[in-house]
């Protein structure tokens, strides 16, 4: 028997990074725009937004953030690189970043692609949502 997500085609689009790019104001103002229309796309199922988990979220993300909530864009964020965090900074990490990202904790998946942790939650998430949009 065939699930919904094996029976329904998609696309993943991959956008640039922004955190470390020094754009200027004009690139800037593109990638704005480039993500602005990938988010207006009527068939959208949601973002999987990946976010090192070992730093804050930065004016950038802060700024796609409002973005995503003004679109009531579906969310989830991998939080990725967890294996270069202690157990404890890890477990703290996974408590804030939810609470500071302002998604409830299911939309937020710690990953570790190197450690493979989470990629199975995440993966079946990915589906989830494909599922909801179908």
């Amino acid at each position: 028997m065939m699930n919904v997500f094996e029976m329904t085609a998609y696309y993943l689009l991959d956008l640039p990074g922004y955190g470390y790019a020094r754009a200027s104001h004009a690139e800037r103002h593109a990638f704005t725009r480039l993500v602005t229309g990938a988010l207006e796309r009527p068939r959208l199922a949601g973002v999987v937004w990946l976010l090192d988990s070992r730093r804050e979220p930065s004016a950038e993300d802060r700024a796609i953030q409002e973005l995503f909530a003004a679109r009531e864009t579906p969310v989830l964020a991998a939080l990725t690189k967890s294996d270069k965090l202690s157990h404890g900074e890890r477990r703290t990490r996974e408590r804030e970043l939810p609470k500071t990202l302002e998604l409830p904790p299911d939309q937020v998946i710690v990953t570790s692609a190197r450690a493979g942790e989470g990629i199975a939650d995440l993966r079946d998430s990915i589906r989830r949502l494909v599922a909801r949009a179908a």
